[in-house]
Formats: structure tokens, C-alpha cells, sequence
């Protein structure tokens, strides 16, 4: 496939992740009219547009690349799509927004707009790189031992989050502050609800690999760049409930932990991965 083939799907698909952000937003403004707190000016490297721009380009290149693997019919492939990047840029964001809103000042109007806006463009980007990308070839695969996988994965999790928070993010002074110095966060609803999220990115990891081809490693790093980026770029964005100098240690925290992990965690998935021969064994 030639360059110029290569960069207008990717252009295509960058498209349809800026057109659905946009008309995502509209509508959740729309519906639940949440009050919002304008950003102050100059937070952070890049303005609202600059930014956008930047996360869509990156939303852009990792679709492209998740697509390009796929294996299955077009509506498999772009359930997939839509599943894994909901999953990561949407749920895993808006589920500790709610667990720590005595500190992320987000309204549950803002949650409910943030969710359909996330909904309406993961939705028309995952169609459009579906479309664009068709599916690969690949042999067929089962996976076995998945329950003690994924129960492994857990702590692994656990471990990777809290370790991050220590050493990364709370190596902020504006962050400590923003936090309270972690001073009313408990523990031990803290860790449950972390087990939580990991049996979440453990399903997100599976799918994409279970559907991708390629050899195990590739598709390990590709899901550890999707945990870390679709996460992490998003935090340019300038918002009024969370400013730059807390949100780059968050970014810098994501960007590494989530690459790690997901590494990891789907290193783990594919360890039970077997080739079905035509005698089915």
C-alpha cells in the first residue's frame, strides 16, 4: 500500500474523529445543559483548538493502527473498534471522575455530556476506520486460562496505579494540593474499586487482541500505546475543573503506567493463545 493510500485513510479517519467530537459535544450540550467553568487563558502549551487538533491526529494514527490489524466482518471489526476506544477514553475516564468528585468539580450534567460526547464520536470514528481498513487475514485463534489471567492482571494493576500515583503524579505540589494531600482518600474503597477497573481493562485488552493479527509482542505494544494515549492526550485540553499544572503529572502518571500496563497485561492474554489447526486442535 503506498504512503498517499496510507495518509488519506488516516486523514479520513481523523475526519470523522473531529466531526463526531464536535457534533458529540453539541449534543450533550444539548441534552443535560451543564454549567461549565470556561478555562482560564493560557493554561497549559496548546489552546482548545491546537489541542483538539492533537487529539484528534493521535485519536487518528492509533484507530488506523488498531484497524489495520483487525480480523472479522465490518461490524465485528467496528464493534471492536468502538468497545475498546469507549472503554479506554470514556468509561476508565468518567469512572474516577465520579469515584473523586469531592475534587474533580464536575458536575453529573458535565459526566452525562462527557459520556455522549465520547459515545457519538468513538461511534462514527470506529465506522469510518472500519470502512477504510479492511479486515486482515489471520490464523485462528483460541485462548485458554483466561479466569486465572485475568486474576493475575488485577494486582498487577493495583500494583502499576498506586505505584504511578506515588512516585509520578503525586511528585506535584499543585497536584498533592488539588488532592488535599490525599489526606480524606481511604485506602481500601480506593484499592476494591481499582480491582474494579482492572477486570474493565482487562476485557478492553482482550478484545483487541483477541480480534488483532500480527505476532503477540506487536500487538501487546499496540494495546500498551492505546491504554497510554488515548488516555493521556486528552489531558491537553484545556478545562475549568482541572488545570495544566495538575493534569500534566496526570498525563505524565497515564503515559507511562498505562503504557506499561497494558503491555503487560496483554502479554499475559496472549500467553494462552493457540493456534486451531483444521483437525480443531
Amino acid at each position: 500500500m503506498s504512503y498517499l493510500k496510507i495518509a488519506g485513510k488516516w486523514l479520513a479517519v481523523l475526519v470523522a474523529v473531529a466531526v463526531g467530537t464536535v457534533v458529540g459535544g453539541m449534543l450533550g450540550l444539548a441534552v443535560f445543559h451543564p454549567v461549565l467553568t470556561p478555562p482560564p487563558p493560557h493554561d497549559g502549551p496548546l489552546d482548545v483548538t491546537q489541542s483538539m487538533l492533537l487529539v484528534s491526529a493521535v485519536f487518528a494514527v492509533l484507530l488506523s493502527l488498531i484497524a489495520s490489524r483487525l480480523r472479522g466482518s465490518f461490524w465485528l471489526r467496528a464493534l471492536v473498534l468502538f468497545g475498546v476506544v469507549y472503554t479506554i477514553t470514556t468509561v476508565q475516564s468518567l469512572d474516577e471522575a465520579v469515584y473523586f468528585r469531592d475534587y474533580v468539580k464536575l458536575s453529573m450534567p458535565g459526566i452525562y455530556m462527557s459520556a455522549v460526547s465520547g459515545l457519538v464520536r468513538d461511534a462514527l470514528s470506529a465506522l469510518v476506520a472500519a470502512w477504510v481498513w479492511r479486515g486482515a487475514d489471520g490464523e485462528t485463534e483460541r485462548f485458554t486460562g483466561l479466569w486465572w489471567r485475568v486474576a493475575l492482571i488485577a494486582p498487577i494493576y493495583v500494583v502499576f496505579y498506586f505505584a504511578a500515583g506515588a512516585w509520578i503524579a503525586f511528585q506535584g505540589e499543585a497536584l498533592r494540593a488539588y488532592y488535599d494531600q490525599g489526606a480524606h482518600i481511604d485506602q481500601t474503597p480506593l484499592i476494591l474499586f481499582q480491582v474494579f477497573r482492572s477486570l474493565i481493562w482487562s476485557a478492553a485488552a482482550f478484545a483487541a487482541v483477541r480480534q488483532m493479527t500480527g505476532p503477540g509482542w506487536s500487538r501487546a505494544l499496540i494495546v500498551g500505546f492505546s491504554f497510554s494515549l488515548f488516555m493521556a492526550t486528552v489531558l491537553f485540553v484545556p478545562n475549568g475543573f482541572m488545570l495544566w499544572d495538575v493534569r500534566k503529572f496526570h498525563m505524565a502518571e497515564i503515559g507511562v503506567s498505562n503504557l506499561l500496563f497494558g503491555f503487560v497485561a496483554a502479554s499475559i492474554l496472549l500467553g494462552g493463545r493457540k493456534i486451531v489447526t483444521s483437525s480443531g486442535d
